[in-house]
């Protein structure tokens, strides 16, 4: 069994590619956006079964953030927003294959002593919705090797 599972492991890790993610290119000055990004798109190279190095022979992926909206759509009834629709576009290039990404989720700011922590929420749903379509369009780049 030990030999089997031997056999497995060595034989996964010689199939799969190294990835290598380049920095984030963000017009935006906001940097957890930057961050959410790069972690959201190391999962889902990891989980497509590959690796991530820089070396020689590595696929570099350059991901850059194509936009990031915030649109009222509630108000107090002192005339504050108290909600956005946060619409996000974020995209990949990998080689000459290039594919953008892009969804939009409401989040709510009850008061202001919460800060950006509504909004960080929202930017993590946002990357949760792109992260499936991440996955697929990495394993589909295996498959166009």
């Amino acid at each position: 069994m030990r030999l089997f599972l031997a056999l497995f492991l060595s034989l996964s890790l010689s199939l799969a590619k190294d990835f290598c993610i380049k920095e984030v290119e963000n017009p935006y000055a906001e940097v957890y956006l930057s961050y959410a990004f790069r972690k959201s798109l190391e999962r889902a190279v990891l989980e497509s079964g590959n690796r991530l190095s820089c070396g020689d022979g590595a696929q570099e992926i350059k991901p850059y953030i194509e936009l990031l909206k915030e649109t009222p759509i509630a108000f107090t009834p002192q005339q504050r927003v108290s909600a956005y629709n946060l619409e996000l576009k974020v995209g990949l290039t990998v080689g000459e294959v290039k594919k953008v990404f892009s969804t939009s989720v409401p989040y709510s700011q009850p008061t202001g002593s919460v800060g950006d922590l509504p909004r960080r929420g929202a930017l993590q749903d946002a990357f949760g919705i792109i992260y499936i379509d991440m996955l697929e369009f990495i394993k589909g780049l295996e498959e166009k090797r």
